[in-house]
């Protein structure tokens, strides 16, 4: 079974600055919800049932506050069903989800999951970075389900940027088989890139003295799929949105706010005059 997942949201969010000096990057709207909003509700429309968040004391607390029900605002739209039908979602999420919360204890991607073990209950599980949207339609969490289901292997969501969008280094390499075998330079690649959507067994705790450790002291999760033969390379179907840079912002709330009915029409027309 797998039902929990651990989403990762200990970044300072310092691309994002000057918002980001007092309001955290998850927080950030995107469209009309925060963006961690979303990852959540793909968590959700997995068949999830608990989430693990990664968090640091500065964003505990606002992650908290908005997983919780809040009688306050409840008995101030107690005559105001329209207004009431906006937080339907997400009381439905709260009434159904589990959420507990962790300190970041070591750093990096792999050293944020890796804080998360004792919490994790069952052998396989789900990982989900706070800066990665993405909008497909079965939810990406969903696909790597499925795909485990039928290779029975570790699954790393990979995406296909624009040859003009790649970096020179940190690129997958993959076999016929879709196995990982590299993370390699660009002309050694297979031109894609790992995106923060993984479902990974608990054996993967076991390799933490292999790691190599990186500038500032990091651990990378990408990186410990190397130490097993049969991860599989998973190449995405959807929409993908980097939210932890300014332009992958932007766009990301644009994309979401051309899927709303009510505003389309409007902010196609402001898009076209500007």
């Amino acid at each position: 079974m797998i039902n929990e997942a651990v989403i990762i949201v200990g970044g300072m969010g310092t691309r994002l600055l000057p918002y980001t000096k007092t309001v955290t990057k998850e927080m950030l709207p995107i469209f009309d919800v925060p963006s961690i909003f979303l990852l959540v509700k793909e968590a959700y429309l997995s068949g999830i049932k608990k989430v693990i968040f990664v968090v640091t004391k500065r964003n505990k607390k606002l992650i908290e506050n908005y997983f919780s029900n809040d009688n306050y605002l409840d008995n101030f739209l107690k005559d105001e069903p329209v207004k009431q039908k906006l937080l339907l979602e997400l009381k439905k999420i709260i009434k159904e989800m589990k959420f507990q919360y962790v300190y970041e204890t070591l750093r990096g991607s792999y050293g944020a999951v890796y804080s998360a073990r004792n919490y994790i209950k069952n052998d396989n599980f789900l990982v989900m970075y706070g800066d990665d949207i993405i909008d497909s339609k079965i939810p990406l969490t969903k696909q790597l389900i499925d795909n485990y289901q039928k290779t029975n292997s570790m699954q790393m969501a990979i995406y296909k940027p624009d040859l003009n969008d790649l970096p020179k280094s940190g690129l997958i390499k993959y076999d016929k088989d879709n196995n990982l075998i590299g993370i390699t330079k660009l002309e050694e690649s297979n031109k894609v890139i790992a995106i923060g959507r993984f479902l990974l067994n608990k054996k993967i705790f076991k390799v933490k003295n292999q790691l190599t450790v990186y500038q500032n002291n990091e651990l990378y999760l990408p990186h410990s799929l190397l130490h097993f033969k049969d991860t599989k390379c998973y190449l995405i179907n959807g929409y993908y949105f980097n939210i932890g840079e300014k332009l992958g912002f932007i766009k990301a709330s644009i994309h979401y706010a051309l899927k709303n009915e009510e505003y389309r029409d409007e902010m196609l027309k402001f898009l076209k005059e500007i």
